[in-house]
Protein backbone atom coordinates (compact mmCIF):
# COMPACT_ATOMS: atom_id res chain seq x y z
CA UNK A 1 0.00 0.00 0.00
CA UNK A 2 1.64 3.44 -0.84
CA UNK A 3 1.84 6.35 1.47
CA UNK A 4 -1.19 8.17 1.95
CA UNK A 5 -0.69 11.46 0.09
CA UNK A 6 0.25 14.38 1.72
CA UNK A 7 1.60 12.52 4.71
CA UNK A 8 4.50 12.95 6.58
CA UNK A 9 7.07 11.49 7.36
CA UNK A 10 7.35 10.08 11.42
CA UNK A 11 9.93 11.34 13.93
CA UNK A 12 13.26 9.68 12.64
CA UNK A 13 12.07 8.48 9.27
CA UNK A 14 13.94 10.11 6.41
CA UNK A 15 11.06 9.81 3.82
CA UNK A 16 7.54 8.61 4.38
CA UNK A 17 7.93 5.02 4.48
CA UNK A 18 5.02 2.58 3.18
CA UNK A 19 2.29 1.72 5.57
CA UNK A 20 1.20 -1.85 5.63
CA UNK A 21 -1.88 -3.18 7.04
CA UNK A 22 -2.79 -6.86 7.85
CA UNK A 23 -5.89 -6.92 6.26
CA UNK A 24 -8.23 -6.87 9.23
CA UNK A 25 -9.65 -3.79 11.25
CA UNK A 26 -10.89 -3.16 14.85
CA UNK A 27 -14.41 -1.45 15.34
CA UNK A 28 -13.28 0.96 17.38
CA UNK A 29 -16.69 2.99 18.31
CA UNK A 30 -20.38 3.21 17.55
CA UNK A 31 -24.14 3.64 18.12
CA UNK A 32 -27.75 2.55 17.97
CA UNK A 33 -30.98 5.05 17.71
CA UNK A 34 -34.45 3.68 17.22
CA UNK A 35 -37.37 5.45 16.09
CA UNK A 36 -39.72 2.18 17.20
CA UNK A 37 -41.90 3.27 20.03
CA UNK A 38 -41.37 -0.21 21.65
CA UNK A 39 -38.47 -1.06 23.52
CA UNK A 40 -36.33 -3.78 21.53
CA UNK A 41 -32.85 -5.64 21.93
CA UNK A 42 -30.32 -6.24 19.60
CA UNK A 43 -28.40 -9.20 19.54
CA UNK A 44 -24.50 -8.53 18.84
CA UNK A 45 -22.36 -11.34 17.16
CA UNK A 46 -18.64 -12.34 15.90
CA UNK A 47 -18.07 -14.19 13.17
CA UNK A 48 -15.67 -15.84 11.02
CA UNK A 49 -15.98 -16.85 7.47
CA UNK A 50 -15.61 -19.73 7.07
CA UNK A 51 -17.27 -21.13 4.08
CA UNK A 52 -17.29 -19.75 0.43
CA UNK A 53 -19.97 -20.96 -2.44
CA UNK A 54 -16.72 -21.17 -4.47
CA UNK A 55 -15.74 -23.49 -2.64
CA UNK A 56 -18.46 -25.82 -2.37
CA UNK A 57 -19.49 -27.21 -6.06
CA UNK A 58 -23.51 -27.06 -6.29
CA UNK A 59 -24.48 -26.18 -2.36
CA UNK A 60 -28.39 -26.56 -1.44
CA UNK A 61 -30.53 -26.72 1.53
CA UNK A 62 -32.67 -29.73 2.02
CA UNK A 63 -35.18 -31.27 4.78
CA UNK A 64 -35.10 -27.65 6.10
CA UNK A 65 -32.02 -28.18 8.55
CA UNK A 66 -28.86 -29.65 5.96
CA UNK A 67 -26.86 -27.48 4.09
CA UNK A 68 -24.99 -29.32 1.22
CA UNK A 69 -21.87 -29.30 -0.82
CA UNK A 70 -20.88 -31.25 -3.93
CA UNK A 71 -16.95 -30.07 -3.67
CA UNK A 72 -14.93 -29.51 -0.34
CA UNK A 73 -15.14 -30.92 3.01
CA UNK A 74 -17.31 -28.96 6.27
CA UNK A 75 -14.88 -31.51 8.20
CA UNK A 76 -11.59 -30.18 6.67
CA UNK A 77 -13.20 -26.58 7.54
CA UNK A 78 -13.01 -27.06 11.38
CA UNK A 79 -17.18 -27.17 11.77
CA UNK A 80 -17.72 -29.15 14.91
CA UNK A 81 -21.07 -30.47 16.02
CA UNK A 82 -22.00 -27.31 18.50
CA UNK A 83 -20.99 -24.82 16.44
CA UNK A 84 -23.08 -21.58 16.46
CA UNK A 85 -23.70 -20.08 12.34
CA UNK A 86 -24.93 -17.98 9.91
CA UNK A 87 -25.25 -17.93 6.77
CA UNK A 88 -25.42 -14.47 4.15
CA UNK A 89 -26.58 -14.28 0.89
CA UNK A 90 -29.09 -17.33 0.56
CA UNK A 91 -30.83 -17.16 -2.63
CA UNK A 92 -34.06 -17.34 -0.31
CA UNK A 93 -33.70 -13.89 1.91
CA UNK A 94 -35.28 -15.42 4.98
CA UNK A 95 -32.44 -17.98 5.67
CA UNK A 96 -30.11 -14.97 6.05
CA UNK A 97 -28.81 -14.62 9.33
CA UNK A 98 -30.24 -17.35 10.97
CA UNK A 99 -28.46 -18.33 13.35
CA UNK A 100 -28.37 -21.88 14.09
CA UNK A 101 -26.64 -24.85 15.88
CA UNK A 102 -24.64 -27.32 14.20
CA UNK A 103 -26.13 -30.93 15.36
CA UNK A 104 -23.85 -32.95 12.95
CA UNK A 105 -21.04 -32.55 10.67
CA UNK A 106 -19.76 -34.86 7.07
CA UNK A 107 -17.90 -33.76 4.38
CA UNK A 108 -20.11 -32.78 2.50
CA UNK A 109 -23.33 -31.91 4.83
CA UNK A 110 -24.13 -30.02 7.55
CA UNK A 111 -27.21 -30.36 9.92
CA UNK A 112 -28.45 -28.03 12.04
CA UNK A 113 -31.04 -27.67 14.95
CA UNK A 114 -35.07 -27.68 14.42
CA UNK A 115 -35.99 -27.10 10.54
CA UNK A 116 -35.04 -23.33 10.55
CA UNK A 117 -34.48 -22.99 6.47
CA UNK A 118 -36.47 -23.03 3.45
CA UNK A 119 -35.09 -25.47 1.02
CA UNK A 120 -33.36 -23.76 -2.03
CA UNK A 121 -30.66 -24.05 -4.53
CA UNK A 122 -27.79 -22.14 -2.96
CA UNK A 123 -27.15 -19.09 -4.79
CA UNK A 124 -23.99 -17.89 -6.04
CA UNK A 125 -23.66 -14.91 -3.13
CA UNK A 126 -23.64 -17.39 -0.24
CA UNK A 127 -21.16 -16.94 2.59
CA UNK A 128 -21.22 -19.06 5.70
CA UNK A 129 -19.37 -17.51 9.55
CA UNK A 130 -19.10 -19.28 12.16
CA UNK A 131 -20.36 -17.06 14.98
CA UNK A 132 -20.65 -16.45 18.70
CA UNK A 133 -23.32 -14.38 20.54
CA UNK A 134 -21.01 -11.34 22.09
CA UNK A 135 -23.71 -9.59 23.90
CA UNK A 136 -27.40 -8.34 23.93
CA UNK A 137 -28.44 -4.66 24.11
CA UNK A 138 -31.12 -3.39 25.84
CA UNK A 139 -32.79 -0.31 23.24
CA UNK A 140 -35.29 1.97 24.88
CA UNK A 141 -38.22 3.74 22.69
CA UNK A 142 -37.37 6.21 20.25
CA UNK A 143 -33.39 5.87 21.25
CA UNK A 144 -31.46 8.68 19.51
CA UNK A 145 -35.01 10.60 18.57
CA UNK A 146 -35.89 12.50 20.97
CA UNK A 147 -34.01 14.92 23.25
CA UNK A 148 -34.43 12.50 26.44
CA UNK A 149 -33.85 9.60 24.87
CA UNK A 150 -30.10 9.45 23.56
CA UNK A 151 -28.59 6.74 21.17
CA UNK A 152 -27.37 3.63 22.56
CA UNK A 153 -23.58 2.81 22.92
CA UNK A 154 -22.25 0.15 20.51
CA UNK A 155 -19.46 -0.89 23.02
CA UNK A 156 -19.76 0.07 26.73
CA UNK A 157 -22.70 0.56 28.56
CA UNK A 158 -24.43 -2.49 28.89
CA UNK A 159 -21.52 -4.73 27.85
CA UNK A 160 -20.22 -3.90 30.70
CA UNK A 161 -21.70 -6.31 33.08
CA UNK A 162 -20.40 -9.22 30.66
CA UNK A 163 -16.91 -9.59 31.09
CA UNK A 164 -16.05 -11.69 27.71
CA UNK A 165 -17.29 -8.58 26.22
CA UNK A 166 -14.15 -5.98 25.06
CA UNK A 167 -15.84 -3.07 25.54
CA UNK A 168 -12.90 -0.80 24.19
CA UNK A 169 -13.71 -2.48 20.90
CA UNK A 170 -13.64 -5.64 18.75
CA UNK A 171 -10.99 -6.73 16.86
CA UNK A 172 -12.03 -8.73 13.23
CA UNK A 173 -9.44 -10.45 11.14
CA UNK A 174 -9.56 -10.19 7.57
CA UNK A 175 -12.67 -12.83 7.30
CA UNK A 176 -14.14 -11.79 10.15
CA UNK A 177 -17.37 -9.72 11.15
CA UNK A 178 -19.28 -7.83 13.52
CA UNK A 179 -23.09 -8.95 13.01
CA UNK A 180 -25.99 -7.50 14.59
CA UNK A 181 -29.59 -8.25 14.39
CA UNK A 182 -33.09 -7.67 16.36
CA UNK A 183 -33.76 -10.02 19.13
CA UNK A 184 -37.65 -9.88 17.49
CA UNK A 185 -39.06 -7.89 14.83
CA UNK A 186 -39.29 -4.42 14.97
CA UNK A 187 -43.00 -2.57 14.39
CA UNK A 188 -44.19 -1.81 10.86
CA UNK A 189 -42.81 0.66 9.19
CA UNK A 190 -41.35 3.39 9.61
CA UNK A 191 -40.23 2.40 12.68
CA UNK A 192 -36.49 1.41 12.27
CA UNK A 193 -33.71 0.48 14.11
CA UNK A 194 -29.91 2.08 13.06
CA UNK A 195 -26.75 0.66 13.78
CA UNK A 196 -23.82 2.54 12.76
CA UNK A 197 -19.85 1.36 13.70
CA UNK A 198 -16.88 3.13 13.28
CA UNK A 199 -13.77 1.02 12.40
CA UNK A 200 -9.64 1.31 12.10
CA UNK A 201 -7.95 -0.68 9.57
CA UNK A 202 -4.61 -2.68 11.26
Amino acid sequence: MAPVSGETALPGEATVRQRVYTGGVRVIDGSICSSDGTTRSLLVYEGVETTLFANMGAPTITGQNVINRTAGSFIAEGYKAGDQVMGFGHATASNDGEAVIVTAVAASTLTVNGTPFTNETIASTYRLFRTVQKTRIGIPFNSGNTDSAPSVLLFGASQTRDKSVDTSGVSLGSTGALIVGMQAAISALPAQVYVQAKAARY
